[in-house]
């Protein structure tokens, strides 16, 4: 903890050596941002390890129940799970990578942690959703741009990777990132912006119930991680405190 604590200093000094000011620290902090979000977090652990992973197994674990199997597809929510998460998700890094870039260090650590506990689980306990696929496969929706937008997903993503949902985990942590931001600059445009991101987050862990991609639990073990990891990160005794 105190490493993290210590990382962005040191990486100022190690660059700047003793021109110190806003803007090295600005840059310092930029800097490892984009190395945590986009080098490790989206290159390394989400395409790599995670596609990696997903194609380790043949045969998974089905955690389905029978409230599982009474969700319906509905093709519909696909614009929650493929056009609403993606985009805000990328937008909310971005802000706190390049503009709120002390809050965006935690956040950039929360998906870290968060994608590096997930590939961890899909590597020793890989749940797949492989029986719903192949239903809805058999029986494809004709004439429904949405469902052909998820049957495309299907033959992109691998299906042992549900548990823990990293749909759920990354809406619910890019909400709490708005949540506690909000709480330090408490405005009507931060508060409004944190309300929506909750609105969003609850759509995406719907969404991916009924589209199909994963089980209750999944959703269940995603939100947890996501708000523990979040709450130790960003809380005062985690790893790096709330900054005024």
């Amino acid at each position: 903890m105190r490493l993290f604590r210590l990382l962005p200093g040191t990486i100022e000094k190690l660059l700047f050596r003793s021109r110190r000011s806003g803007t090295t620290e600005a840059a310092s902090f930029i800097s490892l941002n984009l190395i945590l979000i986009l080098g490790v977090f989206f290159i390394l652990l989400n395409n790599v390890v995670y596609d990696w992973t997903g194609t380790m197994y043949t045969h998974g674990f089905h955690l389905n129940t029978s409230l599982d199997d009474a969700i319906p597809f509905a093709p519909a929510w696909a614009v929650f799970y493929l056009y609403l998460f993606y985009p805000l998700s990328a937008v909310t890094m971005l802000y706190f990578c390049f503009i709120e870039y002390k809050a965006g260090y935690a956040l950039a650590w929360s998906l870290v942690l968060i994608n590096l506990i997930s590939d961890v689980v899909y590597i020793l306990f890989p749940v797949t959703t492989d029986i719903y696929r192949a239903t809805l496969l058999a029986n494809p929706m004709v004439g429904n741009p949405l469902a052909s937008a998820m049957y495309r997903h299907y033959a992109a993503d691998p299906s042992f990777n549900c548990f823990p949902s990293l749909h759920a985990a990354v809406s619910v942590i890019c909400f709490y990132a708005w949540y506690r931001y909000a709480r330090v600059r408490p405005n009507r445009i931060t508060g409004t912006i944190a309300v929506g991101m909750a609105i969003v987050a609850l759509g995406v862990v719907l969404s991916t119930l009924f589209v199909k991609q994963h089980y209750i639990a999944d959703e269940i073990a995603g939100i947890l991680l996501a708000w523990g990891i979040g709450a130790w990160v960003y809380g005062k005794k985690g790893v790096l405190a709330e900054r005024e």
